[in-house]
């Protein structure tokens, strides 16, 4: 593996800084985004404007150019000021901003720079992250974003031991693998980008190293941007009601490595890969369906298989008659994505995740291991009880043991986390979400109540919590119920309170509390934490868990 010198990227970054801010003073034009950015936190100050004008919701992130919709006009509409000092480009548009007759290019520097005090360990925790993204367009026809962000942190004590533990393997949610820094803190670094291609009016492909998310919920059990990026190319096609969206990525299986020339001093991480297929269709104004299936693949699956297998490449729906020819052991994964619209400012949506079943088994009601599926439902309202900005969100999820598992490394998994849910399967999840702005002043209030079976800690036996264990060592065929293993209960409450200080890239200044309790037969953890941040929140960090 290539190691990279710390210092190298630190200058490489001041450089890029010297250079935006070269640039600072050039021709003006409408900051946008290609795509919409991922973070929920983002997405509510467009609150309903979204739901009024886009078509498709949810296959995120959305793409601008094939939605009617101006992200800068809402933006303006929900923050701008007359008179005021904040009117200044700084504190409304991207930092720099440079255009043509037939080319925009707009960036900004980001940052999260966060001091916080975990009292249980008398832990002083910090975040020192900075970075840049980058945005533009060349012709009608072909836009582009580029990320960076390097970073250095203390965590509180439960991410912590979480990040250190043999399951993430150093892997810090979300963000890759880090190294240790000073006594008690990593530094890692992330970068993401795509190229975007309008080839029809009804034809978009994009190429990059990214995140998805499928489904209109907090959470998703179908795809989510809870792992770390992966190399992937999208094919979105638009025609009438229906939308629909072939991904293809290539991951990398963390517990497998693979060593060039039988030389361990250079050596990788083994890969695998995942075709998925999702069509969303608008059935009437006010309901939306979505179907998904993937199917997840080693790179030697079979002798003589060394790659992509190209039968995967079938863009059209349905891969697991394809999968059944092949006689693979592959893992297929199919679901339902649904949303319906009661009024112009609240929906209902839910999801339903299906690994495998057995009909008779089913009805037996005996907790046949191989029953794997999950259920999400929800309910979200904005303008709740009349007052504007006010949000209210509330959800379900419940997934069953052993799902998104295999007996081989094809599970439902990417770089040591969960490609869907970070509590993997064999869990309950409550959540209540409420949120709040008036003009650049924004308040959340955040519960979970969780419930989940994980492994003993040194047993080899898996009770179908950890998707990354093989299912052939479970601990029994029947009875398997819900919370199966060492039961454990978390609560998790955060609020925050931010001052939203530039919304094109979300730049808030905030102070959050965090009040963490987990129990269990064997294991008991409580996290008092409070933090205050100087952040650029357009991404999704899953800390509530």
């Amino acid at each position: 593996m290539v190691k990279i010198n710390n210092m190298k990227r630190c200058n490489f970054l001041y450089r890029l800084t010297f250079v935006l801010f070269t640039f600072l003073f050039s021709n003006f034009s409408t900051a946008q985004y290609t795509n919409l950015p991922l973070g929920y936190n983002f997405n509510l100050n467009l609150g309903a404007e979204i739901e009024e004008n886009v078509q498709h919701t949810s296959f995120k992130p959305i793409i601008i150019g094939s939605q009617n919709i101006d992200i800068e006009s809402i933006l303006e509409r929900n923050f701008f000021n007359d008179n005021s000092i904040l009117e200044h480009r700084i504190f409304n548009k991207h930092l720099v901003e440079i255009s043509g007759e037939d080319y925009y290019v707009g960036g900004s520097l980001t940052s999260n720079l966060s001091l916080g005090f975990e009292e249980q360990e008398s832990l002083n925790t910090f975040v020192n992250t900075r970075g840049f993204i980058i945005d533009g367009f060349i012709g009608n026809r072909v836009s582009f974003q580029t990320t960076f962000l390097e970073n250095q942190a203390v965590f509180p004590n439960y991410l912590d031991s979480l990040i250190r533990s043999s399951v993430h393997d150093f892997v810090i949610p979300g963000q890759g693998r880090g190294r240790t820094y000073n006594e008690n803190g990593f530094d890692y670094a992330r970068s993401s980008g795509f190229v975007s291609i309008d080839a029809s009016k009804n034809f978009i492909l994009q190429f990059g190293h990214g995140k998805h998310f499928i489904g209109d919920g907090y959470r998703s059990l179908l795809l989510s941007d809870n792992s770390f990026n992966y190399p992937f190319l999208r094919l979105q096609s638009s025609f009438g009601k229906f939308q629909y969206t072939n991904l293809y990525c290539e991951l990398q299986d963390m517990k497998n490595y693979l060593s060039f020339e039988n030389n361990y001093d250079y050596m990788g991480y083994a890969k695998k890969y995942m075709s998925a297929h999702y069509l969303s269709v608008n059935v009437t104004p006010k309901l939306s369906l979505g179907l998904y299936e993937s199917v997840v693949w080693k790179t030697n699956r079979t002798l003589g298989s060394n790659g992509f297998d190209i039968n995967y490449l079938n863009p059209v729906i349905f891969l697991r008659p394809v999968e059944y020819s092949i006689n693979s052991p592959d893992n297929v994964l199919i679901g339902l994505n649904a949303k319906y619209q009661l009024t112009e400012k609240s929906n209902i949506f839910g999801q339903i995740i299906v690994d495998e079943f057995t009909i008779d088994e089913m009805r037996e009601n005996n907790g046949y291991w191989a029953n794997k599926y999950g259920y999400q439902i929800g309910y979200k309202c904005y303008d709740f009880l009349s007052m504007p900005n006010l949000t209210f969100h509330i959800e379900r999820n419940n997934v069953r043991p052993y799902t998104y598992s295999h007996w081989n490394e094809s599970n439902y998994g990417h770089y040591n986390e969960e490609l869907a849910h970070p509590l993997g399967a064999n869990f309950s999840e409550n959540i209540l979400i409420l949120s709040y702005r008036k003009k650049r002043i924004t308040a959340q209030f955040k519960y979970l109540d969780i419930v989940y079976g994980s492994d003993y800690l040194g047993d080899s036996i898996s009770h179908g919590n950890d998707i990354y264990a093989d299912y052939n060592n479970r601990s029994a065929n029947y009875g398997i119920n819900m919370f199966n293993g060492n039961k454990t209960e978390v609560d998790y409450m955060q609020l925050n309170f931010g001052y939203v200080l530039n919304p094109i890239t979300n730049l808030k200044l905030e102070l959050s509390l965090v009040q963490r309790n987990q129990s269990s037969d064997v294991y008991n953890q409580k996290t008092n934490y409070y933090s205050i941040s100087l952040i650029s929140d357009l991404f999704n960090y899953y800390y509530d868990f």
